[in-house]
């Protein structure tokens, strides 16, 4: 039978464990030992603590672009599916769901949830469509590693970038309220007159390009670009320079030599116009801009404007009711962009978030040849990029 240890030795095991015991919970706990640190652990997959304020989380995450969607090079990898049931689908796209909860004035709960959804090729051509697929999480983590590594070296750029946005908004307010008051000045004056029609005065631009501008100068920054056919109210005159006004409650300069009256502003509408049918309800929950990231010529590598379109009632919407809607799209954001100076965009990516599904693309160049008439409704959507060709039957329109 073996004999216990006699008390000194027993005495010293004990000492030996008493010192051994903090180092090892210290070496356990390091971040209870370092309260800077600017990650926590997370609380569950997809989650993670930032010790910085909701404004800079927010902030980082637009300048990663982690709003914009993407394609993945196959589903292999990011989703809960076997490998071998995977090689009917195609083109593979992702985008994030990220939700931001504030845990104090300088600490963030970050959630992120990935979106991923392809095209389904079935073999038998029965059960074609857009399928969507629960993440592995493997996204979700790569975008939470990136905007740790992204606020630990831009903490002094993050902070600077929100004080630059509560100004811009502060000089907006400003600008909004001052500008509120200058119309309900002019509403009264209209109503005390008792004629709020007759007094106003449009003109109507004859040629392209036609510029608007800040000041009544030919060397002054240009605002805009006209078009043929556009319309603008007459504020003001000033020797050969009319101001008129824009949207947004701005105003702008324009000569009186490149523009003529019309009396009859806001009634015409284009021959494209005329055509078209009664748009189908769809909601538009979000536009972004960005490189084109599909195979299509004719806009592979270049800048487009995005449009998401989400339908206003069943998710089951005929083929038909969403071309006239990319058609409605593609014209409205064609005559938004030409009037913008800064416009960079070179076509017009509709996607459809119905059962069904479906990507409607088009050139800029071409929707202004179809807007101004020298291109049919026909052959226009012949050059358009239909994505399956199957979501967008093409419906007969008179010419």
């Amino acid at each position: 039978m073996k004999q216990p240890a006699p008390w000194p030795v027993r005495l010293a095991m004990l000492f030996v464990l008493a010192s051994v015991t903090p180092l090892v919970s210290a070496q356990l706990d390091p971040l209870q030992a370092d309260g800077a640190a600017t990650e926590q652990p997370p609380s569950q997959p997809g989650e993670r603590k930032f010790s910085f304020p909701l404004a800079a989380i927010q902030s980082s995450l637009q300048q990663m672009g982690a709003y914009r969607g993407a394609r993945l090079p196959s589903l292999d990898g990011f989703v809960e599916v076997e490998s071998a049931a995977v090689r009917d689908y195609q083109h593979p796209y992702y985008e994030f769901k990220v939700d931001l909860k504030p845990l104090g004035q300088e600490q963030t709960l970050v959630s992120v949830q990935a979106n991923v959804s392809a095209w389904y090729a079935d073999p038998q051509g029965n059960n074609s469509g857009y399928q969507k697929f629960k993440s592995n999480g493997r996204l979700e983590a790569d975008l939470l590693d990136r905007l740790s590594t992204f606020l630990t070296r831009n903490k002094s750029v993050s902070t600077l970038e929100v004080e630059r946005q509560i100004e811009a908004v502060h000089k907006q307010q400003a600008e909004a309220e001052r500008r509120a008051a200058e119309l309900e000045v002019r509403l009264q004056a209209a109503k005390s007159s008792g004629d709020t029609d007759t007094k106003r005065e449009y003109v109507e631009v004859t040629v392209p390009e036609v510029p608007v501008f800040s000041a009544p100068e030919s060397g002054a920054s240009i605002l805009l670009r006209a078009q043929p056919e556009d319309e603008f109210e007459v504020l003001d005159r000033r020797g050969s320079w009319w101001r008129v006004g824009l949207e947004g409650g701005r105003s702008g300069w324009i000569q009186t030599s490149r523009v003529k009256s019309n009396p009859f502003a806001g009634t015409r509408r284009s021959a494209v116009e005329d055509r078209m049918p009664a748009v189908p309800a769809f909601t538009i929950i979000r536009e972004t801009v960005s490189p084109f990231s599909g195979d299509w010529p004719r806009l592979k590598d270049k800048q487009a404007l995005y449009v998401w379109a989400r339908p206003d009632g069943s998710l089951t919407v005929a083929a038909g009711e969403k071309l006239r809607f990319a058609e409605h799209v593609f014209m409205e954001r064609y005559r938004q962009a030409v009037h913008d100076s800064r416009n960079s965009v070179e076509g017009i990516v509709v996607i459809f978030l119905d059962q069904r599904g479906g990507v409607a693309a088009a050139n800029l160049d071409d929707i202004h040849f179809w807007v101004e008439g020298s291109l049919t409704s026909q052959a226009f959507v012949k050059r358009c990029s239909l994505d399956p060709p199957g979501a967008f039957s093409a419906l007969k329109n008179p010419e």
